[in-house]
């Protein structure tokens, strides 16, 4: 090979390998948030503000509970994963309760954040102060979440933002196989009909069909016996209609004269009154999904006695997942595009494609 051709195969290693750089450089990733948002991300964010305690929860499995300089008070206080003590540890400020009306947006301004993740229920009416303020916001289904769809969608959104795909991968997988476990360790209960009940303002408030724990529910063999939409207050008739054979009480100031006010040991059917951990089990949207099964496996025993069938062995939080098949899980992906590629990619074909036609022209001229 010439001299020239040499020297003209380096030249286009050099275009090709700058160009690259170019393109990673430059392209930016878009992300559709829970709202629908388009939020686009220049770069990997390392200074987070956190205000929902699912969110937090998420960020801690992944492991990157570094990234956080700020948190609402409920992810300060949260005992899973020893969450509480880390973030101490780190020094993240409070930036206030969960709801929207108590976020404290000067103390978010003060963090100066890449990005804050918040909820798309709870935190929807804060939107256009942080547009107000540029304030990068990517909105999640956190707490609002739906289903256990909504949960996985958060977990492949965070992985995606953070570069972290993998450890995103493995959490959806290992939660996808506690609620196949928990399917199995449940079957000797299937079909019962369980009414949870999560407060007792003006009303007793159950969860009904479209929520959270109505999908949980229903993944694990169990029929919920609430048929009213969302969550919702109905009074002691309506309970007593729908006929459940167990009452899960998930309401954290809940006594057993609390449950007698309301009427519902006068139904004579069986009540279980759930202590604060397993009430954040079964009501937090996330990676404690993986604990769901054997709380409720524990409420519907202590309320309707020991099955007669011996559940099989479970290790809900050692599994090892080796394969990603799901038989009752759907994952929703995220939408995620690179765009602004386009031109330059039209460019640098074009001047690779140049230059290779020179290569073969002066190869096929040294020959004749």
């Amino acid at each position: 090979m010439s001299k020239l051709v040499y020297s003209s195969v380096l030249v286009l290693i050099l275009i090709i390998s700058v160009t690259s750089s170019i393109l990673v450089a430059e392209a930016p990733i878009v992300i559709t948030d829970a709202l629908g948002r388009r939020v686009e991300l220049l770069e990997t964010p390392k200074r987070v503000v956190s205000i929902a305690p699912s969110i937090t929860q998420i960020l801690g499995e992944l492991e990157l509970l570094s990234v956080i300089v700020g948190a609402d008070s409920f992810s300060l206080g949260d005992w899973y994963l020893n969450i509480s003590s880390r973030l101490r540890e780190l020094g993240v400020v409070d930036v206030g309760g969960y709801w929207w009306s108590v976020i404290n947006i000067e103390e978010i301004l003060k963090l100066n954040p890449d990005v804050v993740l918040a909820d798309s229920g709870a935190h929807r009416p804060l939107l256009e102060t942080f547009e107000s303020y540029n304030i990068p916001v990517i909105y999640l289904h956190g707490g609002s979440a739906s289903g256990v769809n909504d949960v996985l969608s958060d977990i492949y959104t965070i992985g995606l933002v953070f570069n972290e795909t993998s450890r995103a991968e493995s959490l959806v997988n290992k939660i996808a196989s506690a609620l196949d476990e928990g399917l199995r360790l449940l079957r000797p209960f299937s079909g019962r009909r369980v009414l949870v009940v999560i407060d007792f303002w003006q009303g007793i408030w159950v969860t009904g069909k479209a929520t959270f724990i109505d999908d949980v529910l229903s993944r694990l063999g169990l029929v919920n016996a609430a048929t009213t939409y969302g969550w919702s207050a109905v009074s002691i008739e309506t309970v007593s209609k729908w006929s459940p054979d167990i009452i899960i009480v998930a309401c954290s100031y809940a006594t057993n004269e609390t449950i007698r006010e309301a009427g519902l040991y006068d139904l004579g059917k069986p009540i279980v009154l759930l202590n604060n951990t397993e009430i954040d089990i079964i009501s937090r949207p996330g990676p404690l999904l993986v604990l769901v099964p054997r709380v409720l496996y524990t409420a519907l025993e202590r309320g309707l006695g020991k099955p007669v069938e011996t559940p099989p062995p479970t290790t809900l939080l050692t599994t090892t997942v080796t394969t990603t098949e799901t038989k009752t899980t759907t994952i929703t992906i995220p939408e995620v595009r690179v765009e602004g590629l386009e031109t330059t990619q039209v460019v640098i074909m074009t001047i690779i494609v140049a230059v290779l036609a020179f290569l073969v022209g002066l190869v096929f001229g040294s020959k004749r």
